[in-house]
């Protein structure tokens, strides 16, 4: 029986995504084996896989933060919420801002799942729905959707079969999901070490320091105890310092405590400070679209006003024309006085001649072309205008909320300056006459590292002992199962995409477990050993290896990155996907719409039972440049759905 149940996603509906210019909504079916949105660089191709990891997850990783910055997974999970609202700001617009979500269906095993989030509320639902045959959950009109989110961690946790739903975050980012960022499982140790101890029995979040489990427990003890020592040795020196200056019996602890305090609160105040200036920044960059946009708006209404009125004016028979009239007069005279006259020949024709362009221009509907054309402009300025209004007034709110918490913390220090007016002053004194503020600095520093690590230690004591004896079983046990089961499935993988003999073993370090990579029996250390395709097919294959062995079906999300591909391998890794595919997975993948033979070679095995291709040219505009090549990009989209159909080797 596999250990786990993954999501099979069956149903992605988008909603006012407004980066997808053609479509306010879109409805995709996924239920085919292989699910390919195709198109050109810079049309949100890799955004899409995001928008279903945050709408499975609640979090978007940020793709220039490595594993190791977070080290470990409730960090990461808490971490990365807060960055979906950063990654979706520019791609949701304004209009926009309230109405975009993203609904998701899907399945584990016979249990159908249904979920909408917003895009700006990663601890939110709006919507959750879960049944199977017997039993149906739908509390959406009962709950608000912050419990309608907790309930749905908690059941969906439950559901696969693991312990903590930051379990699953990490997993589906870093396992199921292969992106743009192209973050290779082999090579990064605070990684591999996590997804090993997942998929061969060990919870991650309690075993996070399983790699240090062969290191002496007395010596995590002995490294706690010389810390606290180094604390209250670094303090009490700090005390002796600060008794130089203080001559008074004042507790000197409590001094300190509330010197810190104080030096905590102005930093929190500097934090604000630069936050409100950030804001003053974004509100002034408002003002100035807006006043630009209204600017040529006025011009614009002035122009329409110009034209419009030009489009009412009765034209003046030529014979009443009072320069006409003039000239004539001029005329007579000059005829008469036997003086040259063709320059007011030369004038009468041009001033008849332009009356004539303008009958014209008015009877081709020149003007009321030029008004809808100026009307189209002023439309588009307008909603230019509410845009940046409705953003303005968002920023004000939050400006308003920066306000008030700078307006609490400068309530706090004076209190806290007011009660404590002569301990303070002594302090600042003593740091300004004696000129000791780096010395204290570097105590206070000091004193703060030991802590942390004197907390570190302390963790990994604790873990250590209680988790030693257990770990070191369900590991060895763990190391049995790879080399029984998972090593011939990530075998078959990677020797049908590399061609050549492939092994791997488990191997340890003081930075954890991972596994090591044999091609034609010489071991690949370094990832520069391998060319950049290599890497990450064979990547690619670790993780289908990993989801065969471990569920009976799941859904694989894959940024393809084909550019790095060498030309003899494109084919092979369409094959690779397809036998994937083929063992009732699904993948979804996106892929630039070009001659590759992997899109070819796919769809060739797949055809359009199995596979489905979206042309993301129905969902967002070209650029300049790629609609001078749309011809080809056209014959390329052709192409690659002959191949799905058939029809040419019916042919």
């Amino acid at each position: 029986m596999k250990r786990f149940i993954f999501p099979t996603i069956e149903k992605v509906r988008i909603s006012h995504f407004s980066l997808y210019k053609r479509v306010d909504f879109l409805d995709i079916d996924l239920t085919k084996d292989v699910f390919c949105l195709a198109g050109a660089n810079g049309l949100g191709k890799s955004t899409f896989i995001t928008i279903i990891n945050f709408g499975l997850t609640g979090i978007v990783k940020n793709p220039e933060r490595r594993f190791t910055w977070y080290n470990e997974i409730t960090k990461f999970y808490n971490q990365s919420k807060g960055f979906a609202s950063t990654y979706f700001d520019g791609r949701v617009s304004e209009d926009d801002y309230e109405l975009a979500e993203i609904t998701i269906e899907f399945s584990l095993d016979d249990i159908k799942y249904v979920i909408t989030r917003g895009f700006f509320e990663p601890d939110e639902l709006r919507f959750f729905s879960r049944s199977n045959s017997s039993d149906q959950l739908n509390t959406s009109s009962e709950l608000n959707n912050s419990e309608l989110n907790d309930l749905y961690k908690t059941t969906f946790t439950k559901d696969v079969k693991l312990s903590h739903f930051d379990q699953f975050v990490f997993l589906q980012s870093f396992v199921f999901t292969f992106d743009e960022t192209h973050q290779l499982l082999f090579w990064d140790e605070s990684v591999m070490e996590r997804v090993l101890y997942l998929f061969f029995g060990v919870d991650a979040d309690k075993a996070k320091l399983a790699d240090k489990y062969r290191k002496d427990y007395n010596k995590h003890d002995s490294d706690f105890r010389n810390l606290q020592w180094q604390i209250t040795k670094t303090r009490n020196e700090l005390n002796g310092i600060i008794k130089t200056v203080n001559a008074n019996t004042l507790d000197d602890s409590a001094n300190i405590e509330l010197y810190e305090q104080h030096k905590l609160l102005l930093e929190k105040t500097e934090e604000i400070n630069i936050k409100i200036d950030k804001k003053n920044i974004d509100l002034k960059d408002c003002d100035l679209h807006i006043a630009d946009y209204s600017l040529k708006s006025s011009a614009l209404r002035s122009e329409y006003e110009s034209i419009f009125n030009k489009s009412l004016k009765e034209d003046t028979p030529i014979e009443r024309n009072e320069e006409v009239i003039k000239i004539l007069n001029d005329l007579k005279l000059r005829i008469y006085s036997a003086n040259s006259y063709d320059d007011l020949i030369t004038l009468l024709v041009n001033i008849i001649e332009k009356q004539k362009k303008e009958e014209q221009e008015k009877e081709s509907d020149s003007y009321f072309i030029q008004l809808t054309n100026l009307d189209n402009k002023l439309s588009d300025l307008g909603h230019q205008i509410s845009n940046f209004q409705s953003r303005k007034d968002r920023l004000l709110q939050e400006y308003e909320l920066l306000l008030l918490d700078q307006k609490n913390l400068n309530n706090k220090i004076f209190e806290i300056e007011k009660e404590n007016e002569e301990v303070l002053r002594r302090i600042h004194k003593f740091k300004q006459e004696n000129n000791y503020s780096s010395l204290i600095k570097s105590y206070e520093d000091q004193i703060l590292r030991y802590s942390a690590q004197k907390e570190d230690s302390a963790n990994k004591r604790s873990i250590v002992k209680e988790e030693l004896h257990k770990l070191e079983k369900v590991l060895n046990q763990g190391y049995v199962s790879a080399e029984s089961d998972f090593i011939p499935i990530f075998n078959d993988y990677a020797k049908s995409f590399l061609g050549l003999e492939i092994s791997i073993e488990l191997s340890t370090s003081v930075k954890g477990a991972n596994l090591s990579l044999h091609i034609q029996n010489s071991k690949r250390k370094d990832a520069f050993q391998l060319s950049e395709s290599q890497r990450y097919f064979i990547d690619i294959a670790l993780r289908m290896a990993l989801i065969d062995l471990s569920t009976q079906s799941a859904t694989l999300l894959i940024d393809t990155p084909e550019g790095s591909l060498d030309i003899a391998y494109e084919s092979r890794a369409g094959k690779m996907l397809a036998d994937f595919a083929r063992k009732s997975h699904r993948i979804i993948m996106t892929a630039n719409i070009n001659s590759s033979q992997l899109l070819i070679e796919l769809a060739s095995i797949c055809k359009n039972e199995k596979m489905k291709l979206e042309r993301m040219t129905n969902w967002t505009l070209l650029s300049d440049v790629q609609q001078k090549e749309s011809e080809r990009i056209e014959k390329a989209y052709t192409y690659i759905e002959t191949k799905l159909s058939g029809i040419d080797e019916q042919a």
